[in-house]
């Protein structure tokens, strides 16, 4: 097969992938926006504070970082490593950029939605259940910014990762890239909280995110000494030069890896 570009047959194979799994995708979707609008709108349905449905929103978060990356990815190019589909599908007559990017690009179309729809619905939920408090009560709060950047860089890797593994593997992809991603995430988190430890002169509390900022408390009836230039809370956040470079590179490790799963395609056609 000719493994050049051509921008007719890229919108066929398109067109085909979307017939595919197109069904699936929208039930999968209805399903995500009906749990959404289940953890998110019961904010606006009282005028007291709540901190159980304040909570919601942070679960609705985890959910959507979760499955809302990973659920359409795990089958993103299944067909072309499955055993039942995998010589059928690699004997399309597309190339193989055409048949990487017609998986990614669909898939795409789902997932990032996702994202901006939680968002939206997240300030503007929080804002509507605002207004209805009496006077004087307390209001509720947006997530934390660091707790958002660091939901929305695991949500671009965790992309990247279960869309490799979707050609990776050949059998039961979803459950061996999830195990290998929780493994990996397990030795960074603790690796991150040991270092954030030494270099906080272990505080009292802390609370740290990887490629975010840090959060300590130093509590003086520990009978610890705290060092004198820190204060009972202190929070270091990222210069906008690091944030910029964190940002850069979560896109460039994605990006590596959506490339280490076009390389897997191509040994798929060998």
């Amino acid at each position: 097969m000719n493994q050049t570009f051509d921008i007719h047959r890229f919108a066929l194979m398109l067109r085909f992938d979307a017939a595919e799994k197109g069904k699936n995708y929208l039930m999968m979707a209805g399903v995500l926006v009906f749990c959404l609008l289940a953890m998110l709108l019961p904010i606006t349905m009282t005028n007291e504070y709540s901190e159980f449905r304040r909570i919601l929103h942070f679960m609705a978060l985890f959910m959507i970082a979760l499955f809302g990356s990973s659920l359409y990815t795990s089958n993103a190019l299944s067909q072309y490593s499955s055993p039942d589909t995998g010589i059928a599908s690699l004997m399309i007559p597309a190339s193989r950029i055409e048949k990487f990017l017609s998986s990614l690009l669909l898939n795409l179309a789902f997932v990032l939605p996702f994202l901006l729809l939680f968002w939206q619905l997240h300030y503007r939920t929080v804002d509507h259940a605002n207004t209805l408090l009496p006077p004087g009560a307390n209001p509720y709060q947006y997530i934390p910014k660091d707790f958002a950047d660091y939901t929305i860089y695991a949500y671009i890797l965790i992309h990247a990762v279960v869309f490799c593994g979707s050609v990776y593997f050949k059998k039961f992809a979803y459950i061996k890239t999830a195990a290998i991603g929780i493994a990996f995430v397990a030795v960074l988190s603790y690796f991150n909280y040991i270092l954030s430890m030494q270099f906080a002169s272990r505080p009292s509390m802390l609370t740290v995110y990887p490629l975010t900022g840090w959060k300590t408390w130093f509590n003086v009836e520990d009978g610890m000494s705290r060092p004198r230039y820190m204060a009972g809370f202190y929070h270091i956040t990222l210069s906008e030069p690091m944030l910029h470079a964190v940002q850069a590179f979560t896109v460039a490790v994605a990006v590596m890896i959506w490339l280490a799963a076009y390389y897997r395609l191509k040994e798929r056609e060998i």
